[in-house]
């Protein structure tokens, strides 16, 4: 008796339970009426509980199968027993005669409960007895989800190796490059002591023909030395620019400074910077004002606002020459360019930036209830769909001038932050967007901080 009771209250509220699953989870009575739902569902199917709640599941699954057509009712009515295509309502009523669940693959839901909802799943039916009841609870997977994961983890992946390798290459590197250097710097102290005037006649044997040098001679002699000492400078310059690039490369061991900020202040002081040096950008500020502090490395932080946003704008200002030059030499052709011309003169650089808090997300693999989003879109010349899986690898760079380093060091940044970093460029050749979105744990690990 004790241990009945016991095992009765230590036994976890099933409604607990799914609320604390990383799966959508509904449960659906015998009448197919939702009457339940978990947060993860909500997030998954974008609607809230409010609006899901007895709502039969065939809304979800099955609309057609609640407005049926006659001319479909006609051609089931007439086929053979055995080709008649079973309906989800059929499915639901076998699974429960026979206790017998099932799955279906790849279905798209698309609701009119939300217009904007075209979301391709895997959900299972099972049908259950609870307290004396009949139920069916309905798990789904979001396609799309699982996608966005797998390609996250395979990118970090290619990432972390890349990375490895050039960490090797760069140490290969780094040591004879400082050999090369203090050879330079001796040779060009030899050449200096060479054009001294006072050391010419301490080298008899060098140049065994001069017993007084004559002013042609030295002038000669200062000459080559100084085209010398030119050529060891270009050296030594040279090896302190590989190194530098090299330094880049091996990035910054240092672990964040971890501190609680209000991610705006970053983004603010960010923002001050660079729109003074960009005043034909537009820009649009979406702020979530009541998001939680985060658990953040400020300066870390800066270096990667700077980078994205400073990116931003050099893509726009770019772009909008590139418009200048099209309409200078469109001037002269057909009334179509004209039009065209026209539609490119109404260009405005834009720059949005969004703060939001993202529920359910998975970063590498780590489930977050809830997480910092900031989203940095602009309207520029967007990025060359070759290059947008590889764009954050170290030496990948769509623009001329780019070093290609800048986003890989973005990419160390939020590493280390336990965050992730996507981008997408969507739209026309006229009308691109490019959108960088950045997600950040609010807390860091412990054995961290």
């Amino acid at each position: 008796m004790t241990a009945d009771f016991i095992t009765t209250k230590t036994t976890p509220d099933l409604a607990f339970i799914s609320q604390h699953l990383f799966t959508a989870i509904l449960w659906v009575n015998d009448e197919l009426s939702i009457t339940r739902l978990n947060a993860q569902a909500e997030q998954l199917l974008a609607i809230s509980s409010g609006r899901l709640i007895n709502q039969s599941i065939l809304t979800l699954l099955a609309p057609d199968e609640l407005v049926p057509k006659a001319s479909t009712l006609l051609e089931t009515e007439h086929a053979p027993l055995e080709e008649r295509p079973y309906s989800l309502t059929e499915r639901f009523a076998q699974a429960q005669n026979y206790q017998q669940p099932f799955i279906d693959h790849d279905h798209i839901i698309a609701t009119p409960l939300n217009s904007n909802l075209s979301l391709s799943v895997d959900y299972s039916v099972t049908p259950v007895v609870y307290e004396q009841q009949p139920y069916f609870i309905i798990e789904m997977w979001g396609k799309d989800r699982q996608s966005r994961i797998s390609d996250e983890q395979r990118q970090q992946q290619q990432y972390t190796v890349a990375r490895h390798m050039l960490r090797s290459v760069a140490h290969e590197i780094k040591n004879p490059l400082a050999g090369i250097r203090g050879a330079a710097q001796l040779l060009q102290r030899q050449f200096i002591k060479f054009s001294d005037a006072s050391t010419i006649n301490q080298y008899p044997t060098t140049i065994s023909t001069i017993s007084t040098p004559s002013a042609d001679t030295s002038d000669g002699l200062q000459k080559m030395n100084q085209k010398l000492r030119n050529y060891t400078d270009i050296i030594i310059s040279e090896t302190d620019r590989l190194t530098h690039l090299i330094g880049q490369l091996l990035g910054s061991n240092q672990l964040p400074n971890w501190q609680t900020l209000n991610v705006h202040e970053p983004l603010e002081h960010v923002l001050t910077l660079v729109m003074n040096q960009y005043p034909q950008v537009v820009l649009q500020r979406d702020y979530d004002l009541s998001l939680p502090e985060l658990s953040a490395d400020k300066d870390q932080l800066i270096q990667v606002f700077l980078n994205l946003i400073n990116n931003a704008c050099e893509s726009m200002t770019e772009f909008e020459q590139t418009l200048q030059q099209n309409k200078i030499s469109n001037s002269k052709e057909s009334q179509t360019a004209a039009v065209q011309t026209d539609r490119d003169s109404d260009y405005q650089p834009t720059l949005h930036i969004q703060t939001r808090v993202a529920f359910q997300h998975t970063i590498v693999g780590q489930q977050h209830k809830q997480v910092m989003q900031i989203t940095i879109t602009d309207n520029g010349s967007g990025i060359d769909p070759a290059l947008i899986g590889q764009i954050f690898f170290p030496m990948v760079t769509s623009r001329a001038a780019g070093t290609g380093l800048g986003l890989s060091i973005v990419q160390d940044i939020i590493s280390h932050h336990h965050g992730m970093i996507d981008v997408s460029s969507t739209g026309s050749s006229q009308d691109k967007q490019t959108r960088f979105t950045l997600y950040l744990p609010f807390n860091q690990p412990l054995a961290e901080t």
